[in-house]
């Protein structure tokens, strides 16, 4: 491994998609030690998929369900264990009483309110944990919202010392290199809480690139990868979320976005972070970009992600994808 620290070369540990799971979150830290980077990124996607309601039984008894598999707590400390267990498979717990679970069944509203309330709590738990742990450290760490986080989650990052959000703005990364962030998509089956139109998304974008002073050696960080690459390969889905089959086979299709190739092909610059697509990893080639794609494994509790070593004089001096 280069050694950290380096006038001429950085080291840039970037991984996206971690969907609520706190043990991928943890790692995310570590990788600052671990892999002995200059700066950590993060590209969106931070909120989990699912609310996991705890039900208070009375008497210090507590039950769920996960898994098709029912748990119970007896002790403080077994709570615990549930608790970890669900924040690790990117769920978020939610301690209820047996009339507040009724409840939640049958108001999709309240499900809403409740997860955009725990969502808020859970990052805002994670990015104090962020202060603490890279204080330290001593390196910077940039991290935003994807297109799956909840809109009410923006202001989180503002009382943050140690993490910055990157989103709409140019940011310096070591090494001089200028990076531009933006964690929307395009349009999704599931209409996600954060989507824009094509057309949208490239004018979001070009505002920001405009305003590079070298776009041939910046940086861009875009949740959503380019169309048409290794990086965005997805099944095609009917009304139903199914995945499309033809003559016995899964329908396979580029699902990136046509705005952001089309800024790459343009700007050219030397690295093009991206997630979204989670069965997609790798790297791809446009012009003279270098664009990845870690992909992710958030509900195993494995992060997955980029390692990628630039030089002042030759550009990308290497990459890795990495997992553990």
């Amino acid at each position: 491994m280069l050694a950290r620290g380096s006038t001429d070369q950085t080291r840039i540990f970037f991984c996206a998609d971690i969907h609520g799971s706190e043990r991928c979150f943890r790692k995310w830290l570590n990788a600052a030690r671990s892999y002995r980077c200059d700066v950590l990124v993060f590209g969106g996607d931070l909120a989990g998929k699912l609310l996991q309601p705890i039900v208070d039984q009375g008497a210090g008894r507590y039950r769920t369900e996960m898994y098709g598999q029912t748990l119970t707590a007896d002790a403080p400390s077994e709570l615990t264990a549930i608790t970890d267990r669900i924040r690790n498979a990117g769920r978020y717990e939610v301690i209820v009483t047996p009339e507040e679970k009724t409840a939640l069944d049958a108001s999709p509203e309240l499900v809403h309110d409740t997860f955009v309330r725990v969502a808020r709590a859970s990052a805002t738990r994670w990015l104090e944990l962020a202060d603490e742990r890279l204080r330290d450290v001593g390196i910077p760490s940039f991290m935003m919202l994807g297109n799956d986080d909840f809109v009410e989650m923006q202001d989180v990052f503002g009382a943050s010392e140690h993490v910055t959000n990157p989103e709409d703005k140019v940011v310096e990364l070591p090494g001089g290199y200028e990076m531009i962030s933006l964690g929307y998509s395009n349009p999704t089956p599931w209409a996600s809480p954060r989507e824009l139109s094509e057309p949208d998304l490239a004018t979001r974008l070009e505002a920001m690139a405009s305003r590079l002073q070298d776009p041939g050696k910046s940086i861009f960080n875009f949740h959503v990868p380019p169309q048409g690459t290794h990086l965005d390969q997805a099944a095609l889905l009917d009304e139903t979320f199914t995945p499309m089959v033809q003559a016995g086979r899964v329908q396979i299709a580029g699902v990136g976005s046509t705005s952001v190739r089309s800024l790459i092909e343009r700007y050219q610059p030397i690295l093009s972070l991206h997630g979204h697509i989670h069965e997609s990893p790798g790297m791809s080639r446009i012009g003279k970009t270098m664009a990845i794609n870690p992909g992710s494994e958030y509900m195993d509790g494995i992060l997955k992600g980029a390692i990628v070593t630039l030089d002042r004089r030759k550009g990308v001096r290497g990459w890795q994808l990495v997992q553990g």
